[in-house]
């Protein structure tokens, strides 16, 4: 009688000494299986973070008071937030090489901060991409220096290349006292950012959430005209433009941030506000230069 076809078994589980006779492992597989699974608490949606909104007034109101002593106070502040921001964002965003992101965004700090305070003359801002280029090639030396296997390695070069143009942003602060109407316009938009953030506060529920960012582009743009009209310049239209979109933009920021499972920390908040700060830099100083007679 000829054999019965046999079905075919599912494979059971590979034994570890079976295991052992394939390929080794790479650093990466290895770090991998040796990492142990964290759950995740994620905070709710709301952007009413009160320390990211202290720090948001706070910063504003350092930004506009130096803006009317000299530039290079207004180089220590801005230096001061972008210091802060590479003390918490790799903590912000969860990235896996936290120490040496630090050190490259306390390279482009300082480099661009340096490039824009330094020149005396226009355009003031002709080192800052120099010095965000010297900023971006240190970024890639620290992943080609990292012996962690590399683990997410383009959300890290992402992650670095983003805090930089932050911080560049930022500095476009520091040249606006030598040019005409600098020091009112930047009173004008940190009076705007100041307030607006407020909003964060004023949104209780879910129903009001949603006109959160309308809401403080209005706060914004009132505060914007309220400064101009004050100080004379810029004009009283142009105030309420700067307020209306320094006012949009910061609340995006802190808004997207807001979300980030790491905000429930003192540090990561500290972040969202200087960061909602320093990315207005270069919507003020291209408002500054094109509207302000």
């Amino acid at each position: 009688m000829p054999d019965e076809p046999q079905t075919p078994r599912a494979p059971g589980p590979v034994s570890p000494a079976a295991a052992s006779d394939g390929p080794p492992l790479t650093r990466r597989q290895r770090r991998e299986e040796a990492q142990v699974t964290q759950v995740l608490v994620l905070p709710p949606t709301s952007s009413r973070r009160p320390l990211a909104v202290g720090s948001t007034m706070a910063l504003s109101a350092l930004v506009a008071l130096t803006g009317y002593a000299h530039p290079l106070l207004v180089g220590l502040a801005v230096g001061l937030a972008g210091l802060v921001m590479a003390w918490g964002w790799p903590v912000l965003l969860g990235l896996p090489s936290r120490f040496g992101t630090t050190v490259v965004l306390v390279i482009g700090t300082l480099a661009c901060t340096a490039a824009s305070a330094l020149a005396a003359d226009e355009p003031f801002l002709r080192w800052v991409p120099a010095a965000l280029a010297v900023s971006l090639i240190a970024a890639f030396l620290h992943q080609l220096l990292r012996r962690d296997g590399r683990p997410r390695l383009t959300e890290s070069v992402a992650a670095s290349g983003a805090g930089l143009a932050i911080i560049a942003s930022g500095v476009a602060y520091i040249p606006l006292p030598q040019t005409r109407g600098g020091s009112q316009t930047l009173a004008v938009a940190m009076a705007a950012l100041a307030f607006a953030a407020l909003a964060d506060l004023g949104v209780p529920t879910a129903r009001l959430r949603a006109w959160a960012l309308p809401l403080a582009m209005v706060v914004g743009g009132v505060a914007g005209l309220a400064v101009a009209l004050q100080a004379g310049r810029p004009s009283p239209a142009t105030g309420a433009l700067i307020g209306v979109l320094v006012a949009g933009t910061s609340h995006a920021v802190r808004r997207i941030l807001a979300v980030l499972p790491s905000m429930v920390s003192s540090r990561s908040q500290l972040v969202s506000g200087a960061t909602s700060v320093l990315l207005c830099g270069v919507v003020v100083y291209t408002l500054g230069r094109l509207l302000v007679a």
